[in-house]
C-alpha cells in the first residue's frame, strides 16, 4: 500500500496537471478585456478538490495548484518570477480560505439547503478575496490595467468556476461504476432528449443572428434554456445535472464572448456581455443547485423513512406481530406489509373494522368493539384485550390485541392504530382454563 508521502506526491502531481488543462480550456473558450478569462475553470477544480480531500491531503491539494498556477503565471501572463509566485499563492490561497469556510459549516447528510449556502458563501469568498489581492497583483504588475475591471473580471469568473466545477467534482466523489442500479433507461432516455432539447435552444437564443432573427424580443430569449436543463438535472440527478449545466454554461460564455446571443446585442461599454453572461450563467447554475438541494433533500428523507419503515417492520415480524391503522370515522383498514405472515395469507381482505369484528367469537364481540369505538372517540387512549377470532383459512386462533389513539393537529382521533399478536389455542402461554373455554 503506498504511504501516505508518495500519495500526496501523487495528489500534488494530478492537482497540478488537471490544474493547466482546466486552463487551457478556460484560455480556449474566449479572452476579454482583461488579464482573466470569463471563466476560469480551476478556482473550481482548486476548490472541489479541498471540499472533498482528507485534510491531511489539504497540503498537497495547495502545493499541486500553487505550482501549476505558478507556470500558468509565467508562460500566460508573462509575469516576473515575483509576480508569478504571488499569484499562484492568491489563487491557492483564496480557494483554501474558502474551502475552509464550506467544509467548517457545512454537514454531510443533513439539510441540502444549508450545505448549499455554506458551498455559495465559501465560493463568494474565495473569490472576492482573490479579487482583492489580484488587484495589488495588477497594480505591480501592470501599472496601467483598469483595477476596477480587473477586480470584476477576477471575481465574477472565479466564482463561476467553482459555481461549475466543485459540484461536479462533489457529484461524482466516491463514483463508481456500477452493472445496476442508478437511474433507468426511461430515466436516462428522457433526460437526454430534454438535454438535447436544452442544447438546441443555447445554440438558437446564442446565435450570432439571435438580434436579426427575433428582433426587440432578442433578450428576453435568454431565459428560455434554463427551463430544459432544470428539467435536465431533476432527470439526472446531480452528476448528470452538473455536468449539463457545465456544458450549456461553456457554450453560452464561449458563443459571447464570439459575438453572439442576446447580451451581445448592445454593450454600453466593452466587455459587459461577458460580464452579463457570467451573472446568467450563475444564475442558472444556482437555480439548479437549488433544485437540486430541495429534491436530494426530500430523497434522503424518503429513504431514511423507508429505512425505519422496513427495519419497523422486520422488528414486529420477527416478535410475531401485525400492525394494522383504522380509520377512526370510517373504520377503513390498512395492514402492514407483514400481517399475512403473522394473520395469515388474505388478511388485507378484511376491509374494515367491521368486517374484523365480524370473525371475533361472539361472546367476545360485544367487548372488543366498545374498546375500539371508546378510542376511536378518544375517550381512552389505550385498550389491550384477548379474543378468540376465525382466520380466513378457517383456523382460531387467540389474538392479543393492543389499540392506540392517533390524534391529529386539531386534537381529534383520526386513527386507531393496532397491534395483533395471534396464538392458536392450545400452545405454550395460554393457561387450561382458557383453552378450555374457547376450545
Amino acid at each position: 500500500m503506498p504511504t501516505r508521502g508518495l500519495r500526496s506526491v501523487v495528489t500534488a502531481s494530478l492537482i497540478a496537471l488537471a490544474f493547466l488543462v482546466c486552463a487551457f480550456v478556460s484560455r480556449q473558450i474566449g479572452g476579454g478585456e482583461t488579464q482573466t478569462m470569463p471563466v476560469w475553470l480551476g478556482s473550481g477544480l482548486v476548490f472541489g478538490a479541498f471540499l472533498v480531500a482528507p485534510r491531511w491531503a489539504w497540503p498537497a491539494v495547495f502545493g499541486g495548484s500553487f505550482v501549476a498556477a505558478f507556470v500558468w503565471g509565467l508562460v500566460d501572463h508573462f509575469l516576473s518570477l515575483g509576480g508569478a509566485f504571488v499569484f499562484a499563492a492568491i489563487e491557492a490561497g483564496a480557494m483554501l480560505v474558502g474551502a475552509w469556510v464550506t467544509t467548517a459549516t457545512r454537514r454531510d447528510g443533513e439539510d441540502g439547503l444549508r450545505n448549499l449556502a455554506a458551498f455559495v458563501a465559501g465560493a463568494a469568498l474565495a473569490a472576492v478575496l482573490g479579487a482583492l489581492l489580484a488587484v495589488e497583483l495588477w497594480r505591480w504588475q501592470r501599472p496601467h490595467a483598469n483595477l476596477a475591471l480587473e477586480w470584476r473580471a477576477w471575481a465574477f469568473s472565479e466564482a463561476l468556476g467553482v459555481l461549475l466545477i466543485a459540484p461536479l467534482i462533489l457529484a461524482f466523489r466516491g463514483f463508481r461504476v456500477k452493472r445496476s442500479g442508478g437511474m433507468t433507461m426511461t430515466q436516462f432516455l428522457g433526460g437526454a432528449a430534454v438535454f438535447l432539447a436544452f442544447l438546441m435552444a443555447v445554440l438558437i437564443v446564442f446565435s450570432a443572428q439571435e438580434g436579426a432573427r427575433f428582433g426587440s424580443i432578442a433578450p428576453t430569449l435568454g431565459y428560455v434554456p434554463v427551463v430544459p436543463l432544470v428539467i435536465t438535472g431533476l432527470l439526472w440527478g446531480p452528476r448528470g445535472g452538473a455536468l449539463a449545466t457545465l456544458a450549456g454554461a461553456l457554450l453560452m460564455i464561449q458563443r459571447t464572448a464570439e459575438g453572439g446571443g442576446p447580451f451581445a446585442i448592445v454593450d454600453e461599454f466593452r466587455g459587459e456581455s461577458v460580464i452579463e453572461v457570467q451573472a446568467y450563467a450563475a444564475t442558472m447554475v444556482l437555480v439548479v443547485l437549488i433544485v437540486q438541494a430541495l429534491s436530494e433533500g426530500r430523497r434522503v428523507a424518503l429513504e431514511a423513512t423507508r429505512a425505519w419503515r422496513l427495519r419497523y417492520e422486520r422488528t414486529l415480524d420477527a416478535a410475531g406481530v401485525a400492525s394494522v391503522e383504522f380509520d377512526a370515522v370510517s373504520g377503513k383498514a390498512v395492514w402492514g406489509d407483514g400481517a399475512s405472515h403473522v394473520l395469515g395469507i388474505g388478511i388485507e381482505s378484511v376491509p374494515t373494522a367491521a368486517a374484523w369484528h365480524a370473525r371475533i367469537d361472539a361472546a367476545e364481540r360485544g367487548l372488543v368493539e366498545a374498546a375500539w369505538h371508546s378510542v376511536a372517540r378518544g375517550e381512552q387512549l389505550i385498550a389491550q384485550h384477548e379474543y378468540l377470532l376465525r382466520l380466513s383459512d378457517g383456523r382460531d386462533v387467540r389474538i392479543n390485541e393492543r389499540l392506540a389513539a392517533v390524534r391529529g393537529p386539531d386534537g381529534t382521533v383520526e386513527q386507531v392504530a393496532g397491534l395483533l399478536r395471534a396464538e392458536e389455542p392450545g400452545l405454550p402461554g395460554l393457561s387450561g382454563e382458557e383453552d378450555a373455554a374457547h376450545g
